[in-house]
């Protein structure tokens, strides 16, 4: 896989882990996280790789889009993703957040090894002006 094949699988990722797998055929969210995996939530809280996985297999998920995804390559196998994340509740749009991951790929196979969110104090019309 080369890094210009890597942005639409590196979406596809994100989205099974925030919506969840659409079969029992995808990747479980075990498989991609990395075992050094953490995440700084929206909340400012610290989560481990276990914590993480307890709350993606068991919480009800939300109805949630993303938006204004990009995709920069640190190093040939190292990308970070940042996106923008829209729940949909009751036809709203409420809690926006930015979203942030560093993926490595290692034989092949993309692995998320760090998430931070944050909320959004606004939507920006233009994200491919403002990232980097």
């Amino acid at each position: 896989m080369t890094n210009r094949d890597s942005p639409h699988l590196l979406r596809i990722l994100e989205e099974r882990l925030l919506n969840g797998a659409p079969n029992s055929e995808e990747p479980n969210p075990a498989a991609l996280l990395a075992d050094d995996f953490y995440e700084i939530g929206c909340s400012g809280r610290l989560y481990d790789r276990a914590e993480t996985l307890r709350h993606l297999t068991h919480e009800a998920r939300h109805n949630r889009a993303i938006r204004d995804f990009q995709v920069r390559f640190l190093a040939p196998e190292v990308a970070l993703t940042i996106y923008l994340v829209e729940s949909t509740e009751d036809e709203t749009i409420t809690a926006p957040s930015w979203r942030s991951s560093l993926w490595r790929s290692q034989h092949g196979r993309w692995q998320v090894h760090f998430h931070q969110g944050t909320p959004a104090a606004m939507r920006i019309e233009d994200p491919t002006a403002f990232l980097p």
